[in-house]
């Protein structure tokens, strides 16, 4: 256990029972128990049992931690009630008799007393408050104190030396200290006691045994001995145990118990023991006050004591004699022994003791006295400064209280001042002798003021002239004395006792005079009196040219002290005389050094006497200016060859001004009174023209010195002076042109050039005068900025004298280069310490100048103020300012509208008791309008700005602004429009552009889009429940009988309010345990509970922890955006009204943000993390809206807490991130922990807005906060590794067609790369650094430890490279989403313009290519992974795969790395290092199909990922890929597949039953024909199938019997109606009708079979007559209708989270159902379907791709399955209708049929179905161009009832058209009547929306182009006819994958433009019409 544990334990403890003692605290009897459970247990043994044997030990040990628990209890004690405290009482009683009992555990800490020692301090010292509390207790605590006492001296007697040495003499130290110490040992009978008690302490034989003690534990335990340790550590603090110990403590206990005694002091409420050197002081300055009964009144007691105090006088100066015995018998070495450490103490104590002892007796022999003189005059080795001060304290009691002695003590200490140093102790140091001397003094005064009122001023005087005689004996001339002098000096020096000055040096002469000056001035000083101090120093400056050079010297420099207490006389002669000196040039340097340090001295010391201060700063200018005149100018000087020696002439005075200057109550530059105006302005005139405000930075000193004088330097004109300013200058005494040459005036105007080069053209026209005046004012304002004032400048333009000279414009350019380096400044100090304390300070200021009288103060404070705030635009967050704004701006209305409140009789003065601030204005009515015009303007700026940067506050402090208008206040109108509260409003109602709902909302003219609403809800929300408990405490109070009307009712009010807290807290605590447990809480109730809570919080007088942790912990514990919404809204509503209650928020606010990450909510859920689509399940369903509705509910659900937390987090940061550093660093406490949890954030597209939210208030806390540089590499470091690892995941688009948050997202990332393109490391700020090695450039001056070797230069070259890695990841990211927002590149309002890659651009070389897919490979392989898909560069991906093939353990996790490592193909020869790769993570399905292909070889590592990829997914996934799985068998020569083909089918019974049915339908090459040419995959296709058939077993083999027996059946019809073929077509329709009814009735429905394009839903019935022949020439397809049984997911309006782990749980509208729908079904026999499955598996894949992104575009895959040779069945669409089918109907047109069908253009119903054919055209056309679907005439498109088109029949895809003919030439087919549909032309809204949809599916479509294009190539070989050539090639083409996102985007838009009306497509629908009859 560390000292650490220790102190933090005890800590704990300590604070426990403070707490417990609290009387509101109402602790129980279990939390006291639970106290004293952490004590030591008391042991079982009786009193008479509690010592120790010598051969045993105690079977219970003292540890630490369990005398931490007494001392705690004991504290407890002692602040407990009395009630407690005499319950607890008996334990603490137990505990110190039990003490020597106990086995003490072996700890000897470096620092503080032993265990034994402060356990029994502790326990005496509470026993003692105890008793003096509970008076009727004190004689048994009294008894037992002593009873324990008589203990440990008969444990002395024992003689065991562990035992004495170990316990029993710390113990005693402890009890002696806490006798010592306590406060209530203060009456006459504890005194008693003690004297009675003790004297066993100091009998002989306990001191032999003490001492036999020590001698044998020093010399024989070894030294890591316990006891020896002890001693040791006794010895270590100078306080070593001895025999002398015992008789020192006790010497020290009598003296201060009688000295409280003596001077009657009681101990009052948290009063420390009262210090000896107070008692001292008490009875030095007056005499004692305590009455001692006479001896026939007093009582036994009394004599008692009086009796025993007599003792105690003869014994103390019996002890004081000893020691004087011993220190003429021994040797200087007595000090090196533990047992005379104590003899300087005794002595000391001694003389203490005797003199409190003669005090009370009021008694006093001659023996003390020939003591005291003994001691002071013949001192020995042992009498130290302690025991001299111990003599002179004594000596000043004595002539206090006993007067008789007054004189002879008057005399002694004169004697002793005077003496030569030799006659004092030999060991005084001159430091000591200058300590001793100042004691001397002050009880030679002391003894002077004790004489009576009449004699004081006689006594005083006559002590004057007797020092003064002293000085004239001793000095080197003699002077014969005054006729009083010699009178009054006989009688202090009687009988020639004064020394003899024969023998002495030269310097104990010097010595003396000081001595006795020193006394002169002490004495002067102390008395306090007019008479007296002028008298000494007219003495003293009479003899001050007769004294020594060095006795000079020490007289100057007490001089400051005489100064400070005397007359204003007195002290203008000594601040004359110090002028005087400083400028006689005769002086030596002693004297002038010890002038300047006089002046100085006195400079500090003047807050004594601040009605001084104007005396002595006019002096010490005056002195400046006097001696700057005397001094020629520079030039002069040099060209006699003289150098200036500025630190001997003038430099020493501005140290001295600099002291008197920085007195915070002098402030001089306020008030200035003209002759101070002058002054101040001479002085700067010299330090100009003598170099001093150039070369005074090279001398810190003066610099500083400088700096504290221009901050309180008034202006250089005043502000009354009506007077012309350039002839003010040209006459200046200082500045006439008599001597000044051409080049000292060419000097100075170019170095005011230097600093003004804006205005060197008027500079150039100056005079000399006017040049030295605009450096003065240069360098006075520039300086004052140091001290935090940028606003006092401005008063220079209150001089009208300054605002008409030529000037004017050159100070105003002043003013701007001041407050540019204030700004400057100041936002670095604001940075680095988070303190912008001086900026809002000058703001106040400023904003008060904004409303001056005089338009240019007006207009420059304006032109400052508005600096400040664009570079603090959250300055407005504090109170105090924007109410000041606010008041400033209804301050001017009403001096507007005075001109019409009383038109003749202006008023001039406009006062708010608001703000406390009062304008004054001019009577000019258009001045007037003017500033309030330009005021309110710049005041809604500046309001809008810091709403900008921290609207949460800004609104918060404008309702508290609004809530709290008095309309009834004394200064202002009641029928007036407030002004200031319509600004207020105005502000508060201002769109902020943090809110994307505002800033990214539509435009609509005339339409205001604003935060009214949220605004108005707040302010109301809060002055409701602030109402609530200002009512719940006024009745209340008036309940309580208190008189609201004249009483104080504030003390009752808070009562009541207080009496509230815990049915609060009982609230809301019911309401987190509902939220535990997973019960819902209305929302209304939650608002409720919060809003009162925390409006009871902000009315309480102290914090309530509970109120606040609860009101943090529920609204994040209920996770949802209402909840989120009401508690920042409550917590900004707490922090804006309580200030002092934001740290304990924001410590819950941290914690409960750590309990989201670990419970995996909001950002960190991984609920909605992305999949690929193709590792997905894939689904045949038609597009479903409400899927992607329920996903952007579940995101917002999950990430919009989140982003309302961060948008309170970042408001709140940039309010406070200038102010409270405690609080910063909380904040980036926060982020950063949450970005070391990177790895946890959603991957879902619409968590990157709350990604970067967050990363965009990482980036501002670490550009607005210096942090030390290990802190901010690390901090940096976890931004950038934040930031990448979005950019290691495949790039995704926006989800969802919300374009408010597609902008807002945009936004963001672009606020986020802007504010990376702007970092720049500082690492300036090092304590965490080594030097490593040497850096090559200056800059690495930091060698950093942590970074492995690496420089400073290496870490900002490596930032540097990673800061560019990441703005081209970030550059890609905001092209992609620009051209998402905006596809068709459309400007205007809402429409993202196009981002240029600069970075990208820069890059035109392939090296630099290369070297940054190194850097990204470095920093995470899969963010150079993703390079390829974002930067297209052929170089990235051949260097990446160069990277990964030499890397490949570090890319297993990343399945896409294999993608690019393998590539399309695997050479025979290529070495590859795939040794790793059955570590590697699994690829999609379909991808891993493809490695089955000869295209790798068969390579056996290749092939076994595979397998286990395709084992990896479940069988449902893979279950779509059936077709490209059954083809793969083609190249299976080592039956990888045929393995999974049969471990799946043992697995899923639908899998084996679609696998059998795609292995038939692929035994012939000629399906569709006469089937005469078998596959050559045949033979394996049946043995797989008989494989198959032969392994199902039990249920699974009937279930296969029962589907395929039902399906035959159905499929058998298609046979019995070929029969009619021969019959014409009207002949033969109702034969097969009538034969379908027939053979439909025979089927039989068994239990759970389905139709093969159905597996997920049950047949439960046959419509027997739905069955319909279809027309075939050759043919006989048929369509019939089945009852099916399905189980559905219900989609539900919402999701609810769970608690644990964040994932969702369903709610009882989303619970599965089972339904039975009608399915129609058209069986044919004799076509080949299997392209159709093709066509239609792609279709479905571009569903899933388009649903994955949240498009809103609707495709129906419907099912086709192949199962058998030409045999196959198809889904019948529901509900729909065919073009063809429309114009045999006499429909014109489409837009004609939906007209009809649906109502006009302008009814909903139609504008629903225009926008469904809208989605549905632009998916079909993507895909149709992507698939090259052909034969697209009206027979092939459908209708359904909502309006989408849906294609069917794809006999014709890629490459191949009807007949080979290829009049379908244009991309997709877009006719004029589907244009009509959409609107009737290309600019229309509904076209428009087509464009985007086209596009954006288009780009959805493209990352997914290899995967797509692995599922065709799988098909090539199956014989397809639609695979003819370079398929792969030509459909990779059209993706365009070489193109970027903007430039696939136009690419889109081309084919648009080719398809619309094209003319080929009419051609083609003509050619239809005339071949088949399909009309168009």
């Amino acid at each position: 256990m560390n000292s650490l544990d220790f102190d933090l334990h005890a800590r704990i403890l300590s604070k426990l029972a403070e707490t417990l003692a609290d009387s509101r605290a109402k602790t129980t009897n279990d939390e006291l128990a639970r106290l004293k459970q952490k004590c030591t247990p008391l042991t079982s043994d009786n009193l008479d049992q509690t010592l120790r044997k010598q051969n045993g030990n105690s079977a219970i040990v003292v540890t630490y931690r369990g005398q931490q628990g007494i001392k705690s209890l004991a504290k407890f004690a002692s602040a407990a009630s009395p009630e407690i405290q005499r319950e607890t009482l008996p334990t603490l009683i137990s505990y110190l008799r039990h003490l020597p009992a106990y086995e003490w555990e072996h700890i000897v800490k470096a620092k503080g007393p032993l265990p034994q020692e402060s356990l029994t301090y502790v326990l005496v010292q509470t026993l003692l408050e105890i008793g003096y509390k509970l008076t009727d207790e004190y004689e048994s605590i009294n008894a037992a104190l002593w009873e324990y006492a008589e203990v440990l001296l008969r444990g002395l007697e024992s003689r065991n030396v562990e035992y004495t040495v170990g316990f029993l003499l710390p113990s005693l130290a402890g009890l002696s200290k806490a006798l010592q110490e306590s406060p209530y040992l203060y009456r006459q009978n504890q005194l008693l006691h003690i004297i009675q008690n003790t004297q066993p302490l100091i009998q002989n034989e306990t001191l032999d045994h003490v001492r036999y003690a020590i001698d044998t534990c020093i010399s024989e335990r070894q030294s890591d001995d316990y006891c020896r340790e002890i001693a040791k550590k006794y010895w270590d603090d100078k306080q070593p145990l001895s025999n002398n110990r015992l008789i020192y403590d006790l010497l020290v206990i009598l003296r201060n118990v009688t000295g409280r005694m003596v001077t009657g002091q009681e101990p009052t409420k948290g009063q420390k023991a009262l210090n000896f050197t107070d008692t001292c002081n008490i009875l030095a300055d007056s005499a004692s006050k305590i009455m001692r009964p006479s001896s026939a009144d007093a009582s036994e007691k009394d004599q008692q004591l009086s009796k025993a105090m007599r003792g105690v006088y003869v014994m103390s100066l019996g002890y004081y004699e000893d020691v004087k015995e011993l220190d003429n018998s021994t040797s200087s070495e007595i000090k090196a022994s533990s047992s005379e450490a104590y003899m300087a103490g005794i002595m000391a104590s001694s003389l203490h003791v005797a003199v409190l002892a003669s005090v009370y007796l009021h008694e006093v022999d001659d023996i003390l006295m020939d003591h005291i003189s003994d001691c002071l005059f013949h001192p020995s080795v042992i009498t130290t400064q302690s025991v001299i001060e111990a003599a002179l304290d004594v000596a000043t009691i004595l002539a206090v209280n006993f007067n008789h002695l007054t004189d002879h003590v008057i005399t002694l200490l004169c004697r002793y001042l005077t003496a030569p140093i030799k006659a004092r102790a030999a060991d005084i140091t001159s430091t000591m002798n200058a300590d001793i001397r100042e004691h001397t003094i002050k009880a030679l005064a002391r003894s002077v003021k004790a004489k009576p009122e009449g004699e004081m001023t006689q006594t005083a005087t006559s002590t004057l002239y007797a020092l003064l005689n002293e000085i004239t004996r001793n000095n080197r001339e003699s002077y014969p004395a005054a006729n009083g002098a010699a009178s009054g000096a006989s009688s202090l020096f009687p009988n020639g006792a004064a020394l003899e000055v024969s023998g002495l040096t030269d310097s104990e002469r010097e010595q003396i005079c000081v001595s006795a000056l020193s006394g002169i001035i002490g004495i002067a000083k102390h008395l306090e009196d007019d008479s007296i101090s002028g008298q000494a120093f007219s003495m003293l400056i009479l003899r001050r040219k007769s004294l020594t050079e060095n006795t000079a010297a020490a007289l100057i420099q007490q001089f400051p002290g005489l100064a400070v207490s005397s007359s204003r006389g007195v002290f203008m002669d000594i601040i004359n005389l110090f002028a005087s000196l400083n400028t006689e040039r005769r002086e030596s340097k002693m004297i002038a050094d010890a002038v300047i340090a006089a002046q100085l001295d006195l400079a500090r010391r003047l807050h004594e006497r601040p009605e001084f201060y104007s005396l002595y700063l006019t002096n010490l200018l005056a002195l400046f200016v006097e001696k700057a005149n005397s001094i020629e100018p520079i030039s002069a000087k040099e060209k006699k060859g003289i150098k200036l020696s500025l630190p001997t002439e003038l430099g020493s005075l501005l140290p001295v001004l600099a002291a008197l200057l920085a007195h915070t109550d002098f402030r001089p530059h306020e008030t200035p009174v003209e002759n101070t105006v002058a002054l101040f302005r001479n002085t700067w005139f010299h330090l100009v023209l003598h170099g001093f405000t150039d070369d005074a930075i090279s001398i810190p000193e003066w610099y500083r010195s400088l700096i504290i004088i221009a901050s309180k330097t008034p202006v250089l004109v005043m502000e009354s002076a009506t007077n012309y300013l350039e002839s003010d200058l040209e006459y200046n005494s200082v500045l006439r042109s008599g001597h000044i040459s051409d080049r000292d005036l060419s000097k100075m105007r170019q170095s005011l050039i230097n600093y003004l080069p804006k205005r060197s053209a008027e500079i150039k026209s100056f005079s000399f005068a006017q040049t030295v005046f605009i450096l003065a004012v240069y360098h006075i304002e520039l300086m004052r900025n140091k001290s935090g004032d940028c606003s006092f400048m401005l008063r220079y333009f209150m001089n009208q004298g300054v605002n008409s000279s030529s000037l004017a414009s050159c100070l105003e350019h002043v003013v701007e280069v001041v407050s540019g380096t204030f700004i400057s400044e100041n936002y670095t100090k604001a940075v680095v310490s988070c303190n912008d304390d001086a900026v809002r300070a000058q703001l106040h200021i400023l904003l008060k100048l904004c409303c001056h009288r005089l338009a240019k103060v007006h207009h420059s404070a304006i032109k400052i103020s508005d600096r400040i705030v664009a570079a603090f635009p959250q300055i407005f967050t504090d109170k105090s300012l924007i109410c000041l704004l606010l008041e400033l701006v209804q301050l001017l209305w009403l001096s507007c509208e005075a001109e019409y409140r009383d038109e003749y009789c202006p008023v001039y003065r406009f006062t708010s008791i608001k703000a406390d601030v009062t304008i004054t204005l001019g009577d000019s009515h258009s001045y007037r309008r003017d500033i309030c015009t330009r005021f309110t303007d710049f005041g809604r700026k500046w309001l809008r700005m810091a709403v900008e940067r921290a609207p949460l506050e800004v609104n918060g402090l404008l309702q508290n602004y609004l809530a709290e208008f008095d309309p009834l206040q004394a200064d202002m109108p009641t029928d007036t429009v407030h002004m200031g509260r319509s600004l207020a409003l105005e502000a508060g109602r201002a769109a902020s552009s943090a809110q994307p709902v505002i800033q990214y909302a539509p435009q609509v003219t005339h339409t205001i889009v604003d935060n009214a609403s949220e605004f108005v809800d707040a302010f109301t929300s809060r002055r409701h429940y602030r109402g609530e408990m200002t009512g719940l405490a006024h009745f209340g109070a008036i309940n309580r009988g208190v008189n609201m009307q004249h009483g104080d009712s504030s003390l009752v009010r808070r009562e009541v309010l207080m009496d509230q807290t815990p049915v609060v807290n009982k609230i809301l605590t019911d309401i987190l345990q509902e939220v535990k447990n997973n019960k819902p809480v209305a929302i209304g109730y939650l608002h409720h509970a919060l809003y009162r809570a925390a409006g009871l919080l902000i009315t309480l007088p102290k914090l309530d922890a509970d109120i606040i942790r609860n009101i943090v912990r529920i609204p994040v514990q209920i996770f949802s955006p209402d909840s989120m919404h009401i508690g920042t809204a409550v917590w900004d509503w707490i922090v804006v009204e309580r200030p002092d209650f934001e740290t304990l928020l924001m410590v819950e606010m941290l914690s409960m943000w750590n309990w989201c990450q670990r419970h995996r909510r909001g950002l960190f859920s991984p609920v909605l993390n992305c999949q690929n689509p193709f590792v997905s399940r894939m689904t045949y369903t038609p597009s479903d809206k409400a899927i992607r509705q329920k996903n952007c509910k579940v995101a917002n659900y999950l990430f919009a807490p989140h982003m309302t937390w961060i948008y309170f987090l970042s408001s709140r940061f940039h309010a406070i991130s200038h102010r409270n550093k405690q609080l910063v660093n909380m904040f980036i406490r926060l982020i950063q922990e949450s970005m070391q949890n990177f790895h946890l954030l959603s991957t879902h597209p619409l968590s990157r807005m709350g990604r970067f939210q967050l990363l965009v208030l990482a980036v501002r806390m670490l550009q607005g906060n210096r942090m030390e540089a290990l802190q901010e590499y690390k901090f940096r470091h976890l931004l950038y590794q934040t930031a990448f690892n979005w950019f290691t995941m495949p790039a995704r688009w926006h989800y969802g067609s919300r374009k408010t948050s597609a902008l807002a997202e945009y936004k963001v990332v672009l606020n986020f790369y802007n504010a990376i393109a702007n970092d720049k490391p500082n690492l300036n700020r090092m304590v965490t650094s080594s030097l490593l090695k040497s850096s090559n450039n200056s800059i690495g001056s930091g060698l950093y430890s942590f970074l492995s070797g690496k420089t400073k230069d290496d870490v900002v070259k490596h930032n540097a490279q990673c800061k560019k890695l990441l703005m081209l990841f970030l550059e890609s990211e905001l092209n992609r989403m620009s051209v998402w927002s905006n596809p068709l590149n459309t400007p205007g309002h809402g429409n993202s313009g196009s981002f240029i890659n600069t970075v990208e651009k820069s890059m035109l070389v392939d090296e630099l290519w290369k070297d940054t897919v190194r850097l990204a490979w470095e920093i995470d392989p899969r963010l150079a992974v993703q390079m390829p898909v974002r930067f297209k560069n052929p170089v990235i991906e051949s260097e990446l795969r160069n990277v990964i093939a030499n890397n490949t353990l570090e890319a297993v996790d990343d399945a896409e790395a294999l993608v690019i490592l393998l590539g399309d193909k695997l050479a025979p020869n290529t070495r590859l290092n795939l040794r790793h790769l059955q570590y590697w993570s699994p690829v999609a399905p379909i991808t891993a199909t493809s490695y089955f292909s000869p295209a790798y070889s068969n390579h056996p590592l290749v092939l076994q990922y595979a397998m286990r990829a395709l084992e990896y997914y479940p069988v449902d996934t893979v279950f779509f890929y059936v077709p490209q799985v059954v083809q793969a068998l083609r190249s299976d020569d080592l039956g990888y597949i045929e393995r999974y083909i049969m471990e799946a089918g043992s697995v899923s019974q639908l899998f084996a039953h679609q696998i059998i049915w795609n292995m038939k339908a692929n035994f012939f090459v000629d399906a569709d024909k006469e089937c005469l040419k078998p596959d050559s995959l045949k033979p394996t296709l049946e043995r797989i199938i008989h494989n198959l058939v032969e392994s199902f077993t039990g249920e699974d083999k009937a279930f296969y019997q029962r589907e395929f027996k039902f399906f035959g059946e159905v499929t058998a019809i298609s046979g019995y109606l070929k029969e009619y073929i021969k019959y014409g077509q009207n002949e033969k329709k109702p034969m097969q009708k009538k034969r379908l009814d027939e053979e439909m009735a025979k089927i039989k429905v068994d239990v759970g079979v389905y139709l093969p394009s159905n597996p997920e839903g049950r047949v439960i019935d046959i419509n027997r007559t739905s069955g319909r022949p279809l027309q075939s020439h050759a043919k006989a397809p048929f369509m019939a209708t089945f009852k099916l049984e399905k189980d559905v997911e219900e989609v539900g309006p919402k999701k609810t989270l769970v608690a644990d782990n964040g994932s969702l749980s369903s709610s009882e509208d989303e619970d599965k159902q089972t339904i039975q729908v009608w399915q129609g079904a058209i069986f044919k026999v004799g076509d080949d379907c299997r392209q159709d499955v093709l066509a239609l598996q792609l279709i479905a894949v571009f569903k899933n791709i388009f649903t994955s992104v949240g498009l809103d575009l609707y495709v129906f895959p419907y099912r086709v399955v192949a199962t058998a040779p030409g045999c196959g069945m198809i889904d019948v669409i529901p509900r729909s209708i065919s073009r063809d089918q429309l114009g045999r109907e006499k429909v014109n047109s489409m837009y004609d049929y939906f007209v009809a069908k649906y109502g006009g253009e302008d009814s909903i119903e139609f504008q629903q179905a225009r926008i469904n054919f809208v989605q549905s055209v632009a998916a079909y056309s993507v895909i149709s161009y992507l698939l090259q679907i052909k034969d697209r005439h009206n027979g092939n498109i459908m209708l359904d009832e909502d309006g989408h088109i849906v294609h069917i029949d794809f006999g014709f895809i890629f490459d191949i058209a009807p007949g080979g003919i290829t009049f379908e030439s244009s991309p997709f087919k877009l006719t004029a009547e589907m244009v009509q549909v959409m609107g009737g032309g290309s600019e229309v809204q509904q076209f428009k929306q087509f464009s985007e949809l086209v596009l954006k599916a288009y780009l959805a479509s493209r990352p997914y182009a290899d995967e797509i294009c692995h599922l065709v190539s799988l098909m090539l070989q199956s014989g397809l006819p639609c695979f003819r050539g370079e398929t792969i090639k030509r459909l990779r083409s059209r993706f365009q994958l070489e193109k970027t996102e903007r430039a696939a985007a136009d690419f889109m838009s081309l084919r648009i433009k080719d398809s619309f009306e094209n003319q080929r497509t009419v051609l083609y629908d003509y050619f239809q019409k005339l071949t088949n009859g399909i009309p168009y």
